[in-house]
C-alpha cells in the first residue's frame, strides 16, 4: 500500500514537471504570433491558478503533498514570467536581475513552508544571480586577477555562512548543508591553483589548509563519518591539484625521482588514515537536525557503515596514487631515463603490472591495486595513442580475468567499467564510428543488464547489474544527441520510455538505486534537451504537454482504482499553515511586481521618442528565455574615452545623443551635466560605464524566433529605440535600413 502511494506521488511529480517544462519551452520559443497582451495573460493566469490549486488542496484531507507542489509549480510560473517580460520587451536577458527577482520569493517560500525544493531552487537561484553579476557574459573574466579571486572568496564565504546556518538550524536543509560543505572547500581548491590565479593563488594554499583542516575537526567534533569521508576525499583533490601544479612547473629529473617516494608517503599515510576510521567509534548522539527538528544519527549498522567509508577512500586513493603514479612513471621513462621507444616500455611495464599484481594476492591492498590500475592506464593509454589494437584486445582479456578473480563488488564494477571502455576503443579502431560503436555497446549493455537478472551467485551479479545500466543509460544518453534525421526521434522516444519504465518500476519494487539512477538521467534529459536545436522548442512544448497529461491522468486512474487514501493524514489541512496569509501576500507581490514593470514598458513604448541606432550583433542563446542577439553600438565605444584612465572607470553615466549632420542616426555627442538643457533634436540616454567593455544601455539583447539568429547577424544593421525623458530606454526593433 505504501509502495502504491509512493508510486502516485511520484506519478503527479513527474507529470507536473512535464507540464512546466512544456510552459517554459513555450514561451521559450518566442513565438511571434503571440502579441504581448496573449503572452502575458496566460502567466497571470497560471500563477494565480496553481496558488488557488494550492489553496484548495490544504482544505482537501491528505492533500498536503499536492498543495506544496502546485505553490511550487506557481513559483516556478513566476519565474517563467519574469523571464516572459524580459524576453517581450528584450531586457535581462540572463542577467543576474532576472534569478534574483525570482530568488527572493523562492528564499521567503523555503523559510515559509521549510520544503526542500523551495531551499534547492532558491540556492541554485542565488548562485545564478551572484555569478552573472559579477561575470555577466557567463564565465567572463574581465575583472582584474585580485578582484575575481575576491569575488570567488565571497562566493566561499556565502557557501560557509549557509553551512553554519544549516549546522546552527537557523536554516533547515540536511541535503543543501551537505553541498555548501562540498562547494567551499571546492571553491578553496580553485582559488589556490596557481596556474588560474597567477599572482595570489600559491598564497590562497594557507586558507585552503585553514578549511581542509577546519572540515576535519568538524567531523570530528561531531562524530559524522559522512563528513570526514569527504573531508578526505578534498584532501587527497588538493594534493592531487597540487602535485599537478608542481609536475607543470618543475618537470625534470629530480622532481620525477622525488615524486616517486611522495607517491609512497602518499599511499602510507592514507593507509593510515583508514586504520584511524576503522579504529574509530562515534556515538549515536544528534549530529544534525533534520527537517522536522528530529534528530539525525549514525546508521545502526555502523560497522556497515565504516566498512562502506573504508571502501569510498581505498578506491579514491588507488584512483589518485595511480594518476599521480603514471605521471611520475611517464616523467621516469621519458626524462629521467631517456628511452628511444618510451611506448613500448609503458606497454610493457603495463602488462607485467598487470599481471603481476593479479597473482600478488598476499600484497597490501592499497600499493597492489594502486600498481595495478596505474599499469592498466598507462598500458591502455599508450596502446591507444600508439593505435595497438591487439594490444588492446590483451588488455580486455585482462580486465575481464580480472573481473573474475578479484574480490569486492566495488573492484568488480570498477574492472566491468573498464572492460568497456577499452573495448569502446577496440570497436571504434575497427568502425571509426561514434554513433555505430555507442550503438553496439548500448546493445550490449542492455543485454548484459537483462540477463544479470538470472546469474544466480550475487557476489557476479550485483556487480553486473550495478554497472551496466547506468553504463546503457550513459550510451544511449549520449546517442540522442548524435543520431540524425529518424533516428534522432527513435533514440530520444527509445531513451523516454526506457527511463520513465524504469522510475515507475523501480520506485514499485523499492529499487532504490535503479531509481535513483533513472531520475538523475530523466532530470538530465529534461536539461539538456532543451539546447538540442534540431528539434523545435515549440514541439517540445507540446510534446511534453501531452506527456504531462498523459501522466498526471494516468496516477488519477491508478489511484482510484485501487482505492487510496492521497495521504497519512486523517484531518483536512486548515489553509497553508499559519503562514497562509503571508504567502497570500507574496503572490499578491509577485503579481504586482510583474504588472508593474509591464506598465512601465508599455508607457515607455507609448510616450517614449523613436530614434534609430548603428549596431553590430552577435548570436548567443539565453537560459530559460530562447534564442536572442546581443547588440553592440557605435555609442557603446564613444570618443569620451580618450585616456587610459577613462577605460578604466565604471560606473553610472548619462550620455546626449543627436542625429548625425547626413542621416537619421542617431550619434553620440556628449557626456550629459545635471542640469544642462538639450536641444530639440537631442535626446537623453542613461547607461553604465564598463571600463574597457565601454558603455552598456541596457538595451543590448533582442530576442529573436529560434534558429533565425544567423539571418539576424548578417541582414540587421540599425536598432530602432524608444526612448523616455529621462533617458530611459527599451529596444523595439532592428532593421536593415
Amino acid at each position: 500500500m505504501k509502495a502504491n502511494k509512493i508510486m502516485v506521488q511520484l506519478g503527479y511529480v513527474l507529470g507536473a514537471s512535464a507540464l512546466l517544462t512544456a510552459i517554459g519551452y513555450f514561451f521559450a520559443s518566442n513565438w511571434e504570433k503571440l502579441n504581448r497582451l496573449e503572452k502575458f495573460i496566460p502567466i497571470f493566469v497560471l500563477i494565480l491558478g496553481f496558488y488557488g490549486l494550492s489553496v484548495w488542496l490544504s482544505r482537501q484531507v491528505g492533500r498536503e503533498f499536492l498543495s506544496k507542489l502546485s505553490l511550487f509549480a506557481s513559483c516556478i510560473s513566476f519565474g517563467v514570467g519574469v523571464g516572459l517580460i524580459g524576453q517581450t520587451y528584450n531586457s535581462h536577458a540572463d542577467s543576474y536581475s532576472l534569478f534574483l527577482v525570482w530568488f527572493l520569493p523562492a528564499l521567503l517560500y523555503a523559510i515559509l513552508t521549510r520544503w526542500q525544493p523551495y531551499y534547492v531552487l532558491s540556492y541554485i537561484l542565488g548562485h545564478l544571480a551572484y555569478g552573472l553579476f559579477f561575470f555577466p557574459k557567463w564565465g567572463s573574466y574581465s575583472e582584474s586577477e585580485g578582484a575575481t579571486l575576491l569575488i570567488w572568496l565571497g562566493l566561499a564565504i556565502v557557501n560557509g555562512t549557509l553551512f553554519v546556518l544549516f549546522e546552527k538550524g537557523r536554516l533547515h536543509s540536511p541535503f543543501l548543508k551537505w553541498v555548501s560543505f562540498q562547494a567551499t572547500l571546492c571553491i578553496f581548491v580553485i582559488m589556490s591553483v596557481s596556474h588560474v590565479f597567477d599572482n595570489y593563488g600559491i598564497w590562497m594554499n594557507l586558507p585552503l589548509i585553514a578549511a581542509l583542516a577546519a572540515a576535519v575537526l568538524y567531523a570530528h567534533r561531531t562524530q559524522s563519518k559522512v563528513y570526514l569521508l569527504f573531508a578526505g576525499l578534498w584532501i587527497s583533490a588538493a594534493i592531487t591539484t597540487k602535485y599537478i601544479e608542481l609536475i607543470i612547473e618543475y618537470h625534470n629529473e629530480l622532481f620525477f625521482i622525488v615524486s616517486l617516494l611522495f607517491v609512497i608517503v602518499f599511499i602510507g599515510a592514507n593507509v593510515m588514515f583508514m586504520n584511524y576510521v576503522r579504529a574509530w567509534k562515534p556515538s549515536s548522539e544528534k549530529i544534525e537536525e533534520g527537517i522536522d527538528g528530529e534528530a539525525m544519527t549514525e546508521p545502526k549498522g555502523d560497522g556497515d557503515f565504516t566498512k562502506w567509508i573504508v571502501r569510498v577512500l581505498t578506491i579514491s586513493v588507488i584512483i589518485i596514487g595511480s594518476l599521480l603514479g603514471s605521471f611520475t612513471l611517464i616523467g621516469l621513462v621519458t626524462v629521467v631515463l631517456g628511452f628511444d621507444e618510451p611506448a613500448n616500455i609503458l606497454i610493457g611495464y603495463g602488462f607485467l603490472a598487470v599481471i603481476g599484481m593479479l597473482l600478488a594476492r598476499g600484497f597490501n591492498v592499497l600499493a597492489r591495486f594502486t600498481i595495478l590500475i596505474s599499469g592498466l592506464m598507462l598500458g591502455t593509454g599508450t596502446a591507444v595513442i600508439t593505435d595497438k589494437s591487439l594490444m588492446l584486445l590483451i588488455y580486455l582479456a585482462l580486465t575481464l580475468v580480472a573481473f573474475v578473480c578479484l574480490q569486492g563488488l566495488i573492484t568488480r564494477i570498477l574492472f566491468f567499467l573498464v572492460s568497456i571502455i577499452i573495448l569502446a576503443f577496440v570497436l571504434f579502431d575497427w568502425i571509426n564510428s561514434g554513433v555505430a560503436v555507442l550503438s553496439i555497446l548500448s546493445g550490449l549493455l542492455f543485454l548484459l543488464f537483462a540477463g544479470g537478472q538470472v546469474i544466480r551467485l550475487s557476489t557476479f551479479r550485483e556487480p553486473v547489474l550495478y554497472s551496466s545500466f547506468p553504463a546503457f543509460l550513459l550510451s544511449l544518453f549520449a546517442l540522442t544527441f548524435m543520431t540524425e534525421s529518424g533516428w534522432y526521434y527513435a533514440t530520444n522516444v527509445l531513451f523516454f520510455l526506457l527511463v520513465l519504465a524504469a522510475i515507475l518500476i523501480s520506485r514499485q519494487l523499492h529499487v532504490k538505486w535503479l531509481f535513483n539512477w533513472s531520475m538523475g538521467f530523466w532530470i538530465a534529459f529534461l536539461v539538456y534537451k532543451y539546447y538540442d536545436l534540431a528539434w523545435k522548442l515549440l514541439h517540445k512544448s507540446i510534446s511534453f504537454a501531452i506527456i504531462g497529461i498523459l501522466i498526471i491522468g494516468i496516477t488519477v486512474w491508478i489511484e482510484k482504482k485501487k482505492g487510496l487514501e492521497p495521504d497519512d493524514a486523517t484531518q483536512p489541512q486548515l489553509g497553508l499553515g499559519s503562514n497562509r496569509w503571508i504567502i497570500a501576500l507574496l503572490v499578491l507581490l509577485q503579481v504586482a511586481a510583474m504588472s508593474l514593470q509591464i506598465g512601465k514598458s508599455e508607457y515607455l513604448l507609448s510616450h517614449g521618442k523613436l530614434i534609430k541606432l548603428q549596431l553590430q550583433p552577435l548570436d548567443p542563446r539565453s537560459l530559460i528565455q530562447g534564442d536572442y542577439v546581443h547588440l553592440r553600438y557605435t555609442i557603446s565605444e564613444p570618443e569620451i574615452y580618450q585616456h587610459v584612465e577613462d577605460l578604466k572607470s565604471k560606473g553610472k553615466i548619462s550620455v546626449v545623443l543627436a542625429p548625425g549632420s547626413t542621416s537619421d542616426i542617431y550619434e553620440f555627442r556628449r557626456e550629459y551635466k545635471d542640469g544642462e538643457q538639450l536641444a530639440p533634436d537631442e535626446v537623453l540616454l542613461n547607461g553604465e560605464r564598463e571600463g574597457y567593455e565601454g558603455i552598456t544601455y541596457g538595451i543590448e539583447n533582442f530576442f529573436i524566433p529560434e534558429g533565425t539568429g544567423r539571418a539576424y547577424e548578417q541582414n540587421a544593421k540599425f536598432a530602432e529605440v524608444k526612448v523616455s525623458a529621462n533617458g530611459d530606454a527599451i529596444l523595439v526593433r532592428l532593421t536593415e535600413k
